[in-house]
């Protein structure tokens, strides 16, 4: 890309950039010139999307996600499910009786 620029950076005034699609059309003749602008920028699509789908891989390969953890995966033991259980149905019980 810095090549590109650095040659464009030669090519700066208007008469150079008349000069050069002069140039463009008596080698390519007007008749090719729309057909080599349209394949060019369907290229350079295509070109950005492989980037950007590469620039996704390589995020995804240095940022794996993180398997889960063995806790989360654990058996949560009948002692604590009736305990939980009790603590739910007082908390009903208690929304339920009359409040003065």
């Amino acid at each position: 890309m810095m090549v590109c620029m650095q040659i464009l950076g030669y090519i700066g005034s208007p008469s150079q950039w008349f000069i050069l699609a002069v140039v463009c059309l008596v080698v390519f003749g007007a008749s090719r010139l729309p057909d080599l602008a349209r394949n060019l920028g369907k290229s350079l699509g295509i070109l950005h999307k492989a980037k950007r789908e590469f620039e996704e891989e390589l995020l995804k390969a240095q940022n794996p996600t993180p398997p889960p953890s063995p806790a989360a995966d654990a058996e949560v033991p009948e002692e604590l499910k009736a305990q939980a259980q009790a603590e739910q149905q007082a908390s009903q019980a208690a929304d339920k009786s009359p409040q003065a």
